[in-house]
């Protein structure tokens, strides 16, 4: 993959993912996990390896643990083991637990998993199927086939067909015929959760919150909108893996103006978040359990997504301006309003008129996808995919096969070993 003129076309098409995988092993071995003193593998030099002085007292309590290397005693081996394998994807790991009998206990352990999920927070491809479309399976597109894959992306070692519906720092919530599913796609282990208290209807507004870091149990929530027949309130109803139980928040939402909420739904930043056919945004505290109503100031026409820019959750919608040239618009603060604008050369022809969604034909697509990446903006149109890095201003373009259209739903996904809380595997 070669920069040529701030652009990286890379083209691939859709696999099934299925090599790199080895079945996954239990084991009950517990590690002592090292934490570095800074973030990323730039840092690794900055790992203290040094060993304070250890005074023998002649009995056996008093010996080194096993899991403590001396520095002297340090291989490269060891460092990479402890220090390099947290930052890398399910799939690559899938494949380093043939390195020897020893990585793969440890990569099949549950601390590593929890570290691992803890670290690796890089976006690995998107989860997409359509929406309301009978007999279509979910699919995964990877942006890194060798490094990022899924061993079943229909998800079919669920007990039944389902339809995507949120994801979550690698676990996913999908619907079956009158059950939610929460499932790691990478380790095959999953959930049924039990029946909720109200009806959700058959493309429920729900969200997958789950934060991994300090979370070493993996305790996750499901927040349901519910907007309430014949009245203007919006109910949420909250499922919790720690209690397996679902219950009513006390709070409820009156001020959004259109209770049409679109199925799904995205976590970031310890907030729930719903669009609706208006373009208002609803939020909801996972913490506090207080809901919120967003407005962008934005056009009318104008189709948008959510996601996270910085430290900050922005609103983000694209147009074509004129010939190749596109225009990304970032909406953030608390009035949501213009923060940031850029012009980007896709390569792309396409008339200003084709900019909205509801001027674009049938076989033309111009939407903003939801992303992980803190300095990201994806865009797809047609049946291209773009990433546009806002740091360094590069343009990275992603051919998928199939047709492209509004009426699919993109699921961001990180290739993660996290555990589902209360899980089994197939």
């Amino acid at each position: 993959m070669a920069w040529s003129n701030n652009e990286t076309v890379i083209d691939r098409s859709e696999e099934s993912c299925e090599d790199g995988y080895n079945n996954c092993c239990d084991s009950s071995d517990i590690y002592i996990a090292v934490t570095p003193r800074g973030h990323g593998i730039n840092t690794l030099a900055q790992f203290d390896l040094r060993t304070a002085a250890y005074k023998k007292e002649g009995n056996k309590a008093s010996e080194f643990p096993v899991d403590i290397i001396l520095r002297e005693d340090m291989k490269i081996k060891d460092v990479a083991k402890r220090h390099v394998l947290p930052f890398l994807p399910a799939k690559s790991l899938m494949k380093f637990r043939a390195v020897s009998k020893e990585w793969n206990q440890w990569i099949a352990s549950p601390l590593f998993a929890y570290n691992q999920s803890s670290t690796f927070q890089k976006l690995s491809g998107y989860f997409y199927q359509g929406v309301g479309i009978q007999g279509d399976p979910p699919r995964f597109l990877s942006l890194q086939r060798s490094a990022n894959g899924v061993p079943s992306p229909s998800l079919g070692f669920l007990p039944e067909k389902v339809e995507i519906l949120s994801s979550s720092s690698g676990l996913l919530l999908c619907q079956g015929q009158d059950s939610y599913f929460v499932c790691n796609p990478a380790t095959k282990e999953w959930k049924k959760l039990p029946p909720a208290q109200y009806y959700h209807g058959s493309d429920p507004a729900v969200v997958l919150a789950f934060d991994p870091e300090f979370n070493i149990e993996s305790f996750y929530h499901v927040i349901a909108a519910v907007p309430l027949l014949d009245h203007p309130v919006v109910c949420f109803e909250i499922y919790s893996s720690e209690s397996d139980s679902w219950r009513c928040s006390p709070f409820d939402c009156l001020e959004l103006e259109n209770k049409i909420l679109e199925g799904g739904g995205s976590y970031m930043k310890g907030v729930a978040y719903w669009n609706t056919s208006s373009n208002e945004v609803l939020a909801f505290s996972v913490k506090n359990e207080i809901p919120a109503v967003h407005v962008p100031v934005i056009q009318a026409e104008q189709r948008g997504a959510l996601t996270q820019i910085g430290d900050e959750v922005c609103y983000v919608t694209a147009y074509n301006d004129t010939g190749d040239v596109f225009v990304i618009d970032i909406y953030g603060g608390v009035d949501i309003s213009l923060k940031h604008s850029v012009s980007v050369n896709l390569g792309r022809k396409r008339s200003h008129a084709q900019a909205f969604g509801w001027w674009i034909p049938k076989d033309e697509c111009c939407e903003v996808l939801p992303c992980t990446d803190t300095d990201t903006v994806v865009i797809h149109t047609d049946k291209v995919i773009y990433f546009y890095h806002l740091r360094e201003q590069k343009v990275e373009t992603l051919w998928i096969p199939g047709r492209v259209d509004t009426h699919k739903r993109f699921l961001p996904y990180i290739n993660s070993l996290v555990m589902v809380h209360g899980g089994s595997r197939e």
